[in-house]
């Protein structure tokens, strides 16, 4: 394990209990029926324990892109060069997610994990503007066949994406999202999630870019031949995670939020670095760079929003390297992606936005902004609860 990583999981701090419990209490003494602003409420006493009189000062969502050797096996709908494509759309503003931060006045940072640019056979695109931290030339190696990467590109992306937050938490940044681009990332991601929970196949493997029936059956296969060349068929039963443990529970128990973090099954260094191997072998830079963010984000004390099913798989393994990052991610929306509901019900965490959104980039985090915004000022502005002697 790097360095900067161990450092990190050591600095990552609980909430602090106190002022939620403060907290609370103002907002059960103003002029309004109790816990009548509902998740709103939740929120703005989540958002004290991060961090006393929390306000989002300067937004951004930051985007990890890389590409993904298994799109040689035909799994998306998409060619490689449209990475390179959106990328330098998301540089120039005229992207998806540019046109939703512009609404909700977040700056867009992308970070080059291991962009395919050989795949630019007319060397016709620009990126100019983003942030060079390449790790492999040309992506990640084709997990069907081989490992994704190696142990250390896995910790190098992680550490890369802590360091990126650290960098922008400097620079007034207290507010961030989670986005992602790389064709072929949800096969990739479904592929983690498999050796993760060892859930049926069916339940976690989805239409990504928009592929037919048939496409997607192939999909299933070449993640079950990615699981199987990498070794990893039998990790769920052999990982300490897993003792008496098949699958994830389907119902949620009534504990408060602190107390459903299991902090026994993650405390050694050895089951840290089995998720990582899982990463590296059949995972991506960007799932990786996005662990890392969660992380850099917790040891800042700053909220990290998750954005769709990729940015919910890194938000797993960061929350299985560190349980106590968690307590820092807040849900944005339900994505489209079989799998992704699985996510949230492991990391006991609810999204408030289901849009059947299904895009990625950090296109259903960003619309969760103004709702943070939103219960910041619930004690800011609403008056307290007359003392009426009658």
């Amino acid at each position: 394990m790097g360095k900067l990583l161990f450092d990190t999981i050591k600095k990552i701090k609980p909430l602090d209990k106190n002022r939620m419990e403060e907290k609370e209490k103002e907002l059960n003494s103003l002029l309004k029926t109790p816990k009548g602003l509902g998740k709103l409420e939740k929120l703005a006493i989540r958002l004290e324990g991060i961090d006393k009189n929390y306000k989002p000062d300067k937004k951004m969502v930051l985007v990890m892109a890389a590409d993904n050797g298994v799109e040689q096996e035909k799994v998306s709908k998409s060619k490689r060069v449209i990475t390179q494509y959106v990328v330098e759309a998301m540089l120039n503003g005229k992207s998806s997610i540019n046109a939703l931060g512009m609404v909700y006045n977040a700056d867009i940072k992308v970070v080059d994990l291991g962009i395919d640019k050989s795949s630019d056979i007319k060397n016709k695109i620009n990126f100019k503007g983003i942030i060079d931290k390449k790790i492999m030339e040309f992506g990640t190696n084709n997990i069907s066949k081989e490992a994704a990467m190696t142990y250390e590109q896995a910790v190098k992306a992680i550490e890369t994406g802590i360091e990126m937050v650290d960098e922008f938490v400097k620079d007034g940044y207290n507010l961030f999202a989670t986005g992602e681009m790389g064709i072929g990332n949800t096969t990739t991601s479904s592929a983690v999630l498999e050796v993760l929970t060892d859930l049926p196949i069916d339940e976690i493997v989805g239409y990504g870019s928009g592929i037919d029936d048939k496409t997607l059956e192939h999909k299933k296969n070449v993640i079950k031949k990615a699981i199987q060349v990498n070794g990893l068929l039998d990790f769920f039963e052999k990982s300490k995670n897993a003792k008496g443990k098949k699958k994830i529970r389907k119902e949620q128990g009534n504990m408060d939020f602190e107390s459903k973090i299991n902090f026994e099954n993650f405390k050694t260094e050895e089951s840290q670095k089995s998720i990582i191997n899982v990463l590296a072998k059949v995972g991506g830079l960007d799932i990786a760079g996005m662990a890392g963010t969660y992380l850099g984000c917790a040891k800042n004390r700053v909220p990290v929003v998750i954005d769709g099913f990729i940015s919910a798989v890194s938000a797993l393994i960061a929350y299985k390297i560190c349980p106590v990052s968690r307590e820092f991610m807040i849900a944005s929306h339900l994505s489209e992606e079989p799998g992704m509901k699985y996510i949230m019900r492991e990391l006991d965490l609810e999204p408030s936005l289901f849009m059947k959104m299904k895009l990625g980039e950090g296109t259903g985090a960003v619309t969760m902004f103004p709702i943070i915004e939103a219960s910041c000022q619930i004690t800011k502005n609403v008056r307290k609860y007359p003392e009426l002697n009658i």
